[in-house]
């Protein structure tokens, strides 16, 4: 089972590693570039502008069900007179056998009731026991801009200086631009991006998001290279928010993610 998980680490290292998302842009087909608000900790920075409450968040992801490959996070945006500030801690990997963790903090600003910026540090950290532990930093940046009837247009930055961790260590740190939309059409939000990667690869992105009478979200959601079919659903209850989600790998199988937020 160990030798399995491992190889599957290696398979799945570029999309799933340090690129992980919150349960609502994983529902929505790994979208997040033109979407707001705490899950923004996990795309564009941008997005923290629609924070209007101190937001913590947790959330678990089991990847492939048959492998015992996990990722844990906890995300607190604080919004202040000066702007948004974020923290993200996520985890991701085999336990005892590997480890991946990235530490973040972000602060983003909106500038009149258009515009937003969002900047990202980040402290990688990739261990292996008894073999080898190596760190690297990152910094990662966002913008939106917000038009009268609800469209949103975002553009992201991840991992600007093209950081890694040495050329002997194959632990890859990636390094994309994604750009995207999201549109509202009355209880519905639609929403896509674009992703380019430094491999030279393309992605596409889309995803739907529906919500019923302020409690019960429905999202779905699809994503291109690789193919793969996202599905979730939200829960809201005063200030309590629980998401979850699944994505569809055709040869890895499902990884379901739970979320759960509070905003104070």
């Amino acid at each position: 089972m160990i030798g399995r998980c491992l190889i599957l680490l290696l398979i799945s290292y570029d999309s799933l590693a340090q690129t992980y998302l919150g349960p609502r842009f994983e529902a929505m087909g790994y979208t997040g570039a033109a979407l707001q608000g705490i899950y923004s900790l996990t795309a564009n920075p941008a997005g923290l502008t629609g924070i209007e409450y101190l937001t913590a968040n947790i959330s678990y992801q089991h990847h492939f069900l048959t492998t015992d490959i996990t990722s844990q996070s906890a995300l607190l945006g604080v919004p202040t007179r000066l702007g948004i500030f974020g923290l993200a801690a996520n985890r991701y990997g085999l336990k005892e056998a590997y480890d991946e963790t990235k530490v973040g903090f972000s602060f983003a600003k909106q500038f009149g009731t258009r515009f937003s910026v969002g900047m990202s540090a980040g402290y990688h950290q990739l261990f292996i026991p008894n073999y080898l532990s190596v760190s690297s930093l990152s910094v990662d940046m966002g913008l939106q801009y917000h038009f009268e009837r609800g469209a949103t247009i975002g553009f992201q930055y991840t991992n600007i200086g093209n950081a890694d961790y040495g050329q002997d260590i194959y632990g890859i740190i990636p390094t994309y631009i994604r750009i995207g939309g999201s549109y509202p059409l009355a209880q519905v939000i639609v929403s896509s991006d674009v992703v380019y990667r430094l491999e030279r690869s393309l992605g596409g992105h889309f995803g739907i998001e529906y919500r019923i009478a302020n409690l019960v979200c429905l999202r779905g959601g699809l994503s291109i290279n690789p193919m793969q079919q996202h599905a979730g659903f939200g829960i809201y209850w005063q200030r309590f928010m629980f998401d979850a989600a699944a994505t569809f790998h055709p040869r890895l199988g499902t990884s379901p993610q739970i979320g759960l937020c509070y905003a104070f």
